[in-house]
């Protein structure tokens, strides 16, 4: 059955992963779900964007697409080392990679690497995250004190300490982690816009749907609005563990 209601057990130290089978299970996990992977090459502040597009667990290699931007296909032709990112409900996963090599694959360039033997995995968030069906369209405004930034896009999915949400286009250059938006606003249903500040956590743009996903942290939120917050949270809660039940008949 599903665990999509389980309360997730509070936020964890980061751990070391060895076991290969474990490994493997993680990357498959980011392939079936088309995560994106976040590189950063050694000495460079640049980051890039990509994703696995295979796995073969029998050779233990592990392919993925080219980058973008695409200045980052130069720095791996050249066989640079870097880290990858990714993430995947709550959890923060990286790894380092040695090198790679530049290979076509089903007629495509692809990089082609052996598969990580030791990963970090970082369990985050503590709280259950209830993901928003699209066509509810909840409006999510980030305002910034400082710099001239004003965004408007919709949420994804939230939790009682913060939320995902996507914008159009590609936006992660206003996006930088750790940044602090005090000007924001929620929309939910009934309670209406509710403001609060957010905390930007990652952010990467997919270019198949043009939009860019965010992971944001609440911060200075109002008594009232995480009330609000909480009951919204509930509610989806709820309806979700009413649909599991339909579809078990």
């Amino acid at each position: 059955m599903s665990t999509l209601f389980n309360q997730e057990a509070g936020p964890q130290p980061p751990r070391d992963v060895r076991s290969p089978v474990e490994i493997l299970s993680l990357l498959k996990s980011i392939q079936q779900h088309r995560d994106h992977l976040t590189i950063t090459f050694a000495d460079r502040a640049q980051k890039f964007q990509s994703f696995i597009v295979q796995i073969d667990s029998d050779t233990k290699t592990l392919w993925i697409d080219e980058m973008m931007p695409r200045e980052g296909d130069r720095f791996a032709t050249a066989g640079e080392a870097f880290r990858v990112d990714a993430w995947r409900e709550g959890v923060h996963m990286r790894w380092h990679c040695a090198g790679v090599q530049r290979l076509m694959l089903d007629g495509v360039p692809t990089y082609c690497s052996p598969l990580p033997e030791e990963m970090v995995y970082h369990q985050k968030r503590g709280a259950f995250r209830a993901p928003v069906r699209r066509s509810m369209e909840l409006a999510v405004h980030l305002g910034h004190a400082k710099r001239e930034v004003a965004l408007d896009g919709t949420l994804v999915d939230i939790s009682a300490t913060g939320c995902k949400a996507r914008f159009p286009g590609d936006c992660t250059h206003q996006l930088p982690p750790g940044d602090l938006f005090e000007r924001c606003s929620l929309e939910l249903p009934e309670t209406g816009r509710i403001h609060l500040g957010i905390e930007m956590r990652h952010a990467h743009y997919d270019s198949g749907s043009d939009e860019t996903h965010a992971g944001l942290a609440f911060r200075q939120t109002p008594a009232t609005a995480q009330r609000q917050i909480d009951r919204f949270v509930n509610f989806l809660q709820r309806e979700a563990r009413r649909l599991e039940k339909e579809d078990l008949f």
